[in-house]
């Protein structure tokens, strides 16, 4: 018993459930007699196959091969492995006559062994009665959000960032501090070791002339005014840094003393109609 071109055209216009009915009374399903849930399994298979044919545009003629063959090959294939699969599928869909195209083959194929594949493990419990498969499970420890705290103690969007942006001014103002302070330092050791150098210059034993001297006091005088000019330099630039860091500073304090620490909400206010007097 197969089905017949007007009942494949019939099962295409049914629902799923209606068409697996309808396709179901075509065949004989003699290996499940008395197992309604395998031999639903089995005709679920079929019809999944019939209707991919019927959507591909194959002819009815041919998608009534596709459900003998997919009836026939279910039950063969299963536990095979899939390259195995691969090789009964290819030589059942071998036999329709006439031959597929080599696209259809292809499709058609892919389709099977992508329908079987994912439920083998299903089919194969429901065939071979293999019920007894492990399963393997974890518990896992799941973690909820804390708990976020009241509106009361949170701090407005636009405050929050005028907040951040204090701190970073006062992180740039310590910065600028220490470095005017450590080139202080420098430029004091600087000095200290211009100094010793110019004293060791001079003779152990015996006088210097008034000469010696002078050119010695000169050459330490004009080495420590190079060494203060270039400490000037470079502290005039940093207090300038300094002073622009501080008035944004109080700039930013002024719109953080203006920013209530939640923004009124806004009440609409209904205007109300005066009444008329009357003469």
């Amino acid at each position: 018993m197969m089905a017949s071109i007007h009942t494949l055209q019939e099962i295409s216009r049914m629902k799923r459930d209606e068409g697996i009915d309808r396709l179901s009374r075509c065949f004989e399903w003699m290996g499940f007699d008395g197992d309604d849930k395998r031999q639903f399994l089995h005709q679920e298979f079929v019809y999944e196959n019939v209707m991919f044919a019927v959507t591909r545009g194959l002819p009815w003629s041919t998608v009534g091969q596709v459900a003998i063959i997919s009836k026939d090959l279910l039950p063969k294939i299963n536990g095979l492995k899939s390259s195995e699969v691969i090789s009964l599928v290819k030589a059942g869909l071998s036999q329709i006559n006439p031959r597929l195209s080599a696209t259809h083959h292809a499709v058609l194929l892919d389709f099977i062994v992508q329908t079987y594949v994912p439920h083998q493990r299903l089919y194969q419990a429901a065939f071979s009665g293999e019920t007894s498969l492990k399963r393997i499970s974890q518990d896992l420890q799941i973690e909820t959000p804390p708990q976020p705290r009241p509106l009361s103690e949170g701090t407005d969007t636009e405050r929050w960032k005028q907040q951040q942006i204090l701190q970073e001014l006062r992180l740039a103002q310590s910065r600028t501090q220490a470095e005017i302070q450590e080139l202080r330092e420098t430029s004091r050791t600087q000095i200290m070791s211009t100094l010793q150098d110019k004293l060791h210059s001079l003779p152990d034993e015996g006088q210097i002339s008034r000469q010696e001297v002078e050119e010695l006091l000169h050459s330490f005088l004009r080495s420590q005014g190079e060494i203060m000019m270039e400490s000037l330099t470079k502290e005039t630039r940093l207090t300038e840094n300094l002073l622009q860091v501080k008035l944004r500073q109080s700039e930013v304090q002024r719109q953080l003393a203006n920013t209530p620490v939640f923004p009124e909400k806004q009440t609409s206010i209904t205007p109300t109609r005066s009444k008329k007097k009357g003469n």
